[in-house]
């Protein structure tokens, strides 16, 4: 089932580079990754950084994160939560469909989410 959905964001969102699905530990479970995404150190950062701003979102009071994006020269990266341990990591190319790769996203949380739990 995990592979079907990453699969499936990939085909449908234009410009996907990577998808992974990551624990809070950084570490990979399923990815789907084209030559030359660093993608393992990207999940191992993006673990960490995840677990920081739910940390913040805590103390400022702002509710759980369901979603991050970062956008540099590069990539644009989405992390988007799927259960309490477990978050997508998106890459797209920078002239990716930003907006499909969000809609696509909120699905595939709905595939997995009861998966996870």
């Amino acid at each position: 089932m995990i592979e079907t959905v990453l699969a499936g964001l990939r085909n449908r969102v234009e410009g996907t580079r990577a998808v992974s699905l990551v624990g809070l530990d950084g570490i990979a479970v399923h990815t789907i990754s084209d030559a030359g995404v660093p993608l393992e150190t990207m999940s191992a950062e993006f673990g960490s950084f995840i677990r920081t701003v739910r940390l913040s979102s805590t103390e400022l009071d702002t509710g759980e994160v369901t979603q991050f994006a970062l956008v540099t020269e590069k990539y644009t990266t989405f992390l988007s939560a799927v259960s309490p341990d477990y978050f997508i990591l998106m890459v797209l190319k920078p002239d990716g469909n930003y907006g499909r790769a969000r809609f696509e996203l909120a699905k595939a949380k709905q595939a997995l989410g009861a998966e996870l739990l």
